[in-house]
């Protein structure tokens, strides 16, 4: 019988969805959190890739290429879900606080002290600064380049789900880390950004032919305290990095949309400069933290095996 092994993220992940259970359970039972199922809708570009594979498994089946029959699609499909799992548990971590968990801890929104460290540091928020750059078509541009965190993750992902499993992994551990980092963050300094705190500060509002419908659909998912750091700019720069790792021309693919979104987090008056310098530090900080993990997981498997190889050389 096979044994199965356990991953870095099986364990990172267990860790953290048996840890939110009993918090959010706790606070549920205390009339704290209201959950609302209806708000987890961006799971499904994560769902996107994993049925695009799934799918390939089952027409293999049916074309009578999957070696194993029926188990060796059941097995695939497994392995699928498998792969992908830290990408579901980054959603749930996120969605927590959809459900308002932020309550829990620090009630008190920090954008005051969040707009006196922008202006500390640089004069003035980016966000008010860039208001004389307003126009309808950059404001449409922008709005979409802000979608992008939803979808540019699980391509990348894809892609090197295909090419190389060890980076796939690194990859999705990266993201994963980067959400517990930011629910510290979230819980630490809860805020809501200088466009909500401050609407009076700027001279008018924001429009243009899909602003609306895209940053309507994006504010139903995202969660009311998720400013600093900033994940968007963290995790974009988490698919810059593993980009540059495919190639030159991935690279160079991304930057510019990579970039836009970095630039609309402050346009569209969601994030202080601070929240995007925390979310450029969560990067480095999140590979690095993966790139570590997985090296000791390396370590212990080679560990376990000499040890295996050692008590059967005793059997013998």
């Amino acid at each position: 019988m096979s044994r199965v092994e356990v991953r870095t993220e099986d364990l990172l992940a267990a860790a953290v969805a048996v840890a939110l259970a009993l918090f959010v359970g706790i606070r549920s039972a205390l009339d704290e959190i209201r959950l609302s199922p209806e708000d987890t809708w961006d799971v499904f570009f994560t769902l996107a890739p994993v049925s695009v594979l799934i799918f390939g498994a089952s027409v293999r089946f049916a074309l009578g290429r999957e070696g194993g029959g029926a188990s060796g699609v059941f097995r695939r499909i497994g392995r699928v879900l498998r792969d992908w799992s830290p990408f579901f548990f980054f959603f749930l971590l996120y969605e927590t606080f959809a459900q308002n968990v932020w309550k829990a801890l620090l009630p008190r929104d920090r954008d005051a002290e969040l707009l006196r460290l922008d202006r500390l540091l640089f004069g003035e928020t980016p966000a008010l600064r860039l208001e004389s750059l307003v126009h309808p078509v950059l404001t449409d541009v922008l709005a979409v380049a802000y979608f992008l965190h939803l979808v540019l993750p699980p391509i990348l992902a894809w892609i090197w789900y295909r090419r190389d499993l060890r980076v796939f992994r690194h990859l999705l551990l990266s993201i994963f880390l980067a959400g517990v980092i930011g629910v510290f963050g979230y819980l630490m300094v809860p805020a809501v950004g200088p466009g909500s705190a401050f609407p009076e500060s700027f001279r008018g509002g924001l429009t243009g032919l899909f602003y609306g419908p895209v940053t309507w659909t994006l504010d139903q998912a995202r969660a009311p305290r998720d400013v600093f750091p900033s994940l968007h700019v963290g995790i974009s720069t988490i698919v810059l990095v593993f980009a540059r790792k495919r190639g030159r021309i991935a690279f160079w693919i991304v930057l510019p949309l990579v970039a836009a979104n970095w630039m609309s987090t402050l346009y569209l008056r969601y994030h202080y400069m601070v929240d995007v310098i925390a979310g450029w530090a969560v990067a480095p900080l999140a590979v690095a933290a993966g790139a570590a993990f997985l090296a000791l997981e390396d370590r212990l498997r080679r560990r376990s095996s000499r040890l295996g190889d050692s008590s059967r050389g005793v059997a013998l």
